[in-house]
């Protein structure tokens, strides 16, 4: 019978997970994109938020830092360029996710009055 490997699980503090349910109770927010940003699942956002609200946001108990530590090689970090570069490709992201859900709703609107000229044309 094989062994199974312990799973590693980031733990994370009370106040750490009552500052991003914070940001992500903003309306101008996407929760999907605070947890892109940090890095976490944003099931984990949805959960911690659902669990806000019914008053059972628990913390580890025996974590003291605020973020989880995860150290990166210095070949990893990102110069001040990359970062800047990252930031301009999440915002055009963002926009182009802004101008489908437009587009998609002009059609949405083209469609309708294409059904109701048709609609107007057989009553006549």
């Amino acid at each position: 019978m094989g062994q199974t490997r312990k799973r590693h699980y980031d733990k994370y503090t009370l106040s750490f997970k009552q500052m991003i349910v914070k940001l992500a109770n903003n309306p101008a927010v996407m929760a999907k994109d605070i947890a892109e940003t940090l890095g976490l699942h944003p099931v984990m956002v949805y959960r911690w938020q659902m669990e806000d609200r019914r008053g059972q946001l628990r913390g580890n108990p025996h974590v003291s830092r605020q973020m989880p530590d995860k150290p990166s090689p210095p070949s990893a970090r990102k110069t001040e360029r990359e970062k800047a570069t990252d930031k301009k490709l999440r915002d055009a992201q963002k926009r182009i996710r802004q101008l489908e859900k437009q587009l998609a709703n002009r059609e949405d609107e083209i469609d309708l009055l294409k059904k109701a000229e048709r609609f107007l044309a057989k009553t006549k």
